[in-house]
């Protein structure tokens, strides 16, 4: 023990030690014991191990030390930290909690992981040319060992099955070539939260690590040079990793000046230092990062406005431009050594000289010397328990004000919002009465009333429309799809139409809007790969090869980070006939539709045509606010567009907009055939563009009228309705939610007890291949109506659904589910009938009259969709439908009065 303090009675006195010493003692039990040792130690003292053992001592460190070759094994310390001394080998279980040998002259020998403490720390650091490195690594783990830090030098990557490692330190030596050397074991680092690889010899960027199946990793670093990389690296969409950091890139790792990643995907946190990205135009790539480091890189463009990052690094570089606002909610901001010039916002001029002014600028930036712009607001949040003070320029952290009474302020959003909570801190002034206390240049003082303060805004400015407000962080952030500074860059995609195929599969082509970028485009239908035929990808069209199958399948597309789902639905070569056409007529197996025989009619030619006296004829009505009345004796049919509701990708409600009552009449004439025309349109007002709906609705009077839709013929009899629906320049909240558009149909009928024909209504619907249909009955009389399922998308046929969406006694909501487009056209008809039970006088007998039809037929198409049409459902109550609708009877027969 030579070289330590001696007592006058043979001991060693620690606690009172001279300069060449550090011990730290404590009085415990009225007794003075040492409890820290760090000795700085020439390389010509042997401290021996049976020198040591100090039962209070916790943490010894020791540097520059050569000790006897089992004294890890023989003292028992919690800490112990090694710098420089001759421990170059670990070949037994390590007892320590925590164990650092940093700088050993080598490093050789067989490490076992079973030498591992469970919950330990065990460090190796090496010299940046560190000696001999030797050591093989056996993973003898039969279970799951949990440490908390982990690093190790090594000549190749090892095994690290059964490792559950918060934080992974792996330093490749001089003799590392990760080109030459099995990196597959990667792949075994599924429990290391966060890895950090530091190499001497210049590596390539390990892509693998994003693909680990089953990783929990969240956090890479890469403290070492970088290849240049042979194309743009595209990190995978389904990977953990928030933070990515770069202690050192050189200038090699670029491609032509870029930063050589496609995308971010899932990056908070990015760092990098070096490099040469002079062709980089703006931080557009990083539209989802919160805190943001590009540090010496030769950046050289213009500071963005309507800045979103927590915190941002652009010191050393060429940016230029002046500081907005919008960085006066961050946490912290370096822009020294730029070309930033101007004047400094009030936020940060306010407080440039408070102790905990964090942020870095150029000399030459001006600043206001008063300060005049702060503004407060106390909000009391009882549901919460809590305090919000919000304005403008409030500060950066609690020590730029005071309150009184006192609160604990934490700061939310910089200089925007601060919050505390009144349970466990300070007491509320009866009065409501706050005085606030501001360290600014000014020494400005507020009184606030915070009984009459108003609830914050949920962000701190007003997003755009590419934008979404988050309300944890209260700030504006790029929503799915849009990129840039300013989240102004439209990356969506969409469907709008596709090609059909029958049930062999071949070909297929989509149309939409895919942007101009297509990075890791896929296109899978039924969970099948559909290979992308490449010389056939546009902005607004794809072609690829489709599986054979049946039936309505699920269709995703992928690119860019963005994904859009919809679906397919194959075409049946051979379709067949709603109830076989009753055997009164002939099955047109192209359409599934019946070709009746004479005398008969209906969509399954089970009515039958008579020619007797007495039939009960329809009055159609046609209102001034666009509603559509079918008027047969004592029963009347109602047909309107009742709401175009707005939902989300997993169908939840995001808007609503009820049409009905809501109508202007614009217009009304008659054809060269004396056919009325009735035109109406609604404005829906919305931020930014508003709305145009407008429908048209035609009254076929004398003559037929054939006309074809999406490749199929249809003929209109003479009194049938065409109604046409036009919807313009919709506003959505995101590119990738739906519309669903209400159609209505209703029966009610003023027949009484004593009424023979008097019948309960009742509802059916059926289907084929290609045709939906649905069946009203009511007091004799039948509302049929037939729903082709296909739609001209931006004037490109494609397959729809239609469906009852809800029903009740006296009406139904029908549903047609379309496709994402710009211009949709739908077509569906309905036709009033009278079956054979019915009786003109009810003294008759009903058994031998035929059935009538009532020469009605209502068309409905929906033409010039600006965006999404799909039809949604609303549940109509009996009381509410027969109220509305003897409400406009009775306008109806005024009118016409």
């Amino acid at each position: 023990m030579s070289g330590f303090p001696k007592l006058d009675g043979g001991g060693y006195d620690f606690c009172n030690n001279s300069n060449q010493f550090m011990f730290s003692c404590l009085t415990i039990s009225n007794k003075v014991v040492l409890t820290l040792i760090n000795i700085e130690q020439t390389n010509s003292l042997v401290i021996e191990s049976g020198n040591f053992s100090f039962s209070s001592l916790g943490y010894m460190g020791l540097k520059n030390c050569f000790l006897s070759p089992d004294f890890l094994t023989t003292v028992y310390l919690p800490s112990i930290y090694l710098n420089g001394c001759n421990i170059v080998k670990i070949d037994s279980p390590i007892i320590q909690d925590f164990l650092v040998l940093q700088y050993p002259p080598s490093f050789r020998g067989v490490f076992k992981y079973s030498y591992l403490k469970n919950h330990g720390i065990f460090i190796v650091i090496p010299y940046q040319a560190i000696g001999e490195i030797s050591v093989a690594y056996v993973n003898d783990l039969n279970n799951i060992l949990t440490v908390d830090t982990l690093s190790l030098v090594s000549n190749y990557v090892p095994s690290f099955t059964n490792v559950n490692a918060s934080e992974l330190n792996l330093y490749l030596s001089d003799y590392f070539s990760y080109v030459n050397s099995n990196t597959t074991n990667f792949s075994t680092m599924t429990m290391v939260k966060k890895l950090t690889i530091e190499n001497n010899s210049t590596i390539d960027f390990p892509i693998s690590i994003f693909n680990i199946q089953g990783s929990i990793m969240t956090s890479l670093v890469i403290s070492g040079m970088l290849n240049k990389p042979n194309k743009m690296i595209e990190l995978p969409q389904n990977n953990n990793i928030t933070e990515l950091n770069f202690d050192y890139a050189s200038p090699a790792f670029s491609i032509n000046g870029f930063l050589p990643f496609l995308s971010l995907p899932n990056i908070n946190t990015f760092i990098l230092r070096g490099g040469n990205y002079s062709n980089e135009i703006d931080l557009g790539k990083f539209s989802n990062v919160d805190s943001l480091t590009l540090s010496n890189s030769n950046l050289t463009f213009k500071l963005p406005s309507n800045n979103r990052f927590s915190n941002l690094d652009l010191s050393y570089n060429n940016i230029w431009g002046t500081v907005d606002s919008s960085y006066c909610t961050m946490n912290s901001l370096n822009l020294e050594r730029n070309k930033i010039s101007g004047t400094l916002p009030s936020c940060f001029s306010c407080y440039q000289y408070t102790p905990n002014f964090i942020f870095t600028f150029n000399n030459n930036l001006k600043s206001q010397r008063t300060c005049t712009s702060i503004t407060a607001n106390i909000y009391i949040d009882k549901v919460n328990k809590k305090l919000i003070m919000w304005g403008t320029d409030i500060g950066f952290g609690a020590k730029d004000f005071l309150t009184s009474p006192i609160f604990d302020w934490q700061p939310i959003i910089p200089s925007y919002r601060f919050e505390s909570s009144y349970t466990f801190s300070g007491q509320l002034p009866p009065d409501g009465m706050f005085t606030i206390y501001f360290l600014d240049t000014s020494s400005t003082v507020l009184m606030v009333n915070a009984s009459k303060s108003l609830l914050p805004p949920p962000c701190y400015r007003e997003c755009t429309i590419g934008e979404y407000c988050d309300t944890t962080t209260f700030k504006c952030l790029c929503a799915v799809g849009w990129s840039g500074d300013d989240c102004s860059i439209n990356s969506n995609i969409y469907v709008s139409s596709v090609d059909s195929v029958d049930e062999k599969g071949g070909n297929i082509t989509l149309y939409g809007w895919f942007s101009n970028s297509h990075s890791s485009l896929k296109v899978t239908i039924d969970s099948k790969d559909c290979p992308v035929i490449q010389n056939t990808i546009t902005n607004v069209s794809i072609q690829c090869t489709v599986s054979p199958g049946t039936g309505k399948k699920p269709l995703s597309i992928q690119q860019n980070g963005v994904s859009w789902s919809g679906y397919f639905i194959y075409e049946t070569s051979v379709k067949s006939c709603l109830n076989n056409c009753s055997k009164n007529g002939d099955c047109i197996t192209s359409t599934g539709e019946c070709n009746c025989k004479s005398g008969f009619t209906g969509f399954d030619c089970s009515i039958i045509i008579g020619s007797n006296g007495g039939i009960p004829q329809s009055n159609t009505t046609i209102d001034n606010n666009g509603t559509t009345v079918i008027n047969n004796q004592k029963t009347s049919y109602q047909i309107l567009i009742s709401k175009l509701i707005e939902l989300d990708v997993n169908r939840n409600l995001i808007q609503e907009h009820s049409l009905d009552n809501k109508w202007t009449i614009e217009m009304k004439n008659s054809d060269n055939n004396t056919n009325n025309v009735y035109q109406f349109s609604q404005t829906l007002v919305q931020s930014i563009t508003n709305c145009t709906i407008s429908y048209t609705v035609e009254e076929i009077k004398e003559k037929s009228k054939d006309y074809s839709f999406a490749g199929y013929s249809l003929t209109l009899g003479a009194g049938s309705i065409k109604i046409s629906v036009s919807i313009y320049n919709y506003q959505y909240n995101s590119v990738l939610n739906n519309l669903q558009l209400q159609f209505q149909s209703s029966v009610t009928s003023d027949s009484n007890n004593n009424d023979c024909n008097q019948q309960d209504t009742d509802i059916q619907n059926s289907n084929n291949e290609l045709l939906n249909y649905i069946t009203i009955k009511k007091d004799s009389k039948i509302m049929q109506a037939r729903f082709l399922n296909r739609i001209l998308s931006d004037g490109r046929s494609s397959i729809i659904t239609s469906e009852v969406v809800s029903k009740s006694s006296d009406s139904i909501i029908i549903g047609l589910n379309l496709p994402y487009c710009t211009n949709c056209n739908i077509d569906p008809d309905f036709s009033v009938l009278v079956t054979s039970s019915f009786k003109n006088n009810c003294g008759e007998s009903g058994s031998s009259r035929p059935a009538y039809l009532i020469p009605v037929v209502v068309v409905s198409g929906v033409i010039g969709v600006a965006l999404v049409l799909a039809l949604s459902y609303f549940i109509y109550k009996k009381k509410f439908v027969e109220n509305q609708l003897s409400k406009k009877l009775k306008k109806i027969e005024s009118n016409r009065s």
